[in-house]
């Protein structure tokens, strides 16, 4: 896997084929007959044109189901592929427009970033009685709605929006937004950004005394990297739909037996790619099928295996029906759950 989320994608991977290669070991059946679970991986390359051909090459492969794509917008640009053949799409992407945009045949693993958003502003109104609020975004179709709908959550709440800056996905380089920020300090700043440009805008809020200033930012940025670099800024949170493997009763077995595989830890969300194979077996075997379509009607209609997180039920929509946010500070090199709700 390549790109700035190579980790994540890695990771995704390796859950699958811990899955599929378990399934495999226990003579897997469908309609009575040992089926052989075949994971075929290609790269998106977090770039959209790749993505659609890697997704058409897919399409002309005949799988059975996709696992992915990992971002937004990788996912805006494949979710049509996969929907004009019939092929269920199962991702981790977390944009609520996504949803829409699979007309059915769409199943997302995690909660969206409509509750992500509630979330957000529901800690910074009760959690941390913050005020006024600065907020940086990328511009991206993660970033955009996120920073729209966190902009609602907290006007509802009667806090302020003091500043609200997007920003190319690439950049590195925050001096004008960074001024601003030192013209009038926030109570905290929202940065819907990943680490690859937090770093970066860290370091030169230090350099500009705003070390202080409380962060608050989103599951792209929820990375071990970020974790472990150095405490540029005082206070650091994270929200995420991704929640630790540890948060689930069957996180323990599940991560000794990932660390027995691969010789380390998860990177993320592996065990929500692990669960994904598991469903999709079991939706085969409850179909005494493997054709998509039949795969797909059957997705919609049952309370499917999951063996870590246990409760991968799919709205008529796609979306998950017991999606869930926790909320993570940094401490010690590490992300530690502070709280966790589905109700925002």
């Amino acid at each position: 896997m390549s790109g700035p989320s190579a980790a994540r994608g890695q990771d995704l991977l390796n859950g699958v084929k811990m899955a599929a290669d378990e399934l495999n070991a226990s003579g897997f059946k469908v309609a009575g007959k040992v089926v052989k679970i075949e994971v075929v991986a290609v790269d998106d390359k977090a770039d959209k044109e790749t993505a659609k051909k890697v997704a058409q090459e897919l399409v002309d492969q005949k799988v059975t189901a996709v696992i992915g794509h990992l971002s937004s917008d990788i996912s805006e640009v494949t979710i049509p592929i996969y929907k004009g053949a019939n092929i269920p799409q199962l991702y981790t992407s977390s944009a609520v427009e996504l949803a829409k945009l699979g007309d059915g045949n769409t199943f997302r693993l995690v909660a969206n970033d409509g509750l992500q958003a509630r979330a957000i502003g529901g800690y910074i109104a009760e959690s941390l009685n913050a005020n006024n609020v600065a907020v940086i975004f990328e511009d991206t179709a993660f970033g955009r709605p996120m920073s729209k709908d966190v902009g609602e959550a907290l006007g509802k709440l009667k806090k302020k929006v003091t500043l609200n800056e997007s920003v190319n996905n690439k950049t590195t380089d925050f001096a004008a937004f960074v001024a601003k920020l030192k013209a009038t300090p926030p109570d905290v700043l929202v940065a819907v950004l990943r680490d690859n440009q937090l770093l970066p805008l860290f370091e030169q809020m230090k350099a500009a005394g705003l070390s202080g200033v409380p962060v608050l930012s989103t599951n792209s940025s929820k990375t071990e990297k970020l974790a472990k670099a150095p405490n540029d800024v005082t206070t650091l949170y994270v929200t995420s739909s991704a929640l630790e493997p540890r948060e689930f009763a069957a996180g323990p077995t599940f991560l000794k037996k990932f660390q027995t595989v691969f010789k380390a830890d998860p990177v993320w969300g592996a065990h929500y790619a692990y669960d994904a194979m598991y469903v999709i077996a079991d939706a085969m075997r409850r179909s005494d099928s493997v054709d998509p379509i039949k795969l797909r009607e059957k997705l919609h209609s049952i309370d499917p295996v999951s063996p870590v997180t246990s409760s991968m039920r799919f709205t008529a929509d796609g979306e998950q029906a017991y999606g869930a946010i926790t909320v993570y500070r940094r401490r010690d090199g590490q992300w530690e759950p502070l709280m966790r709700s589905d109700r925002w």
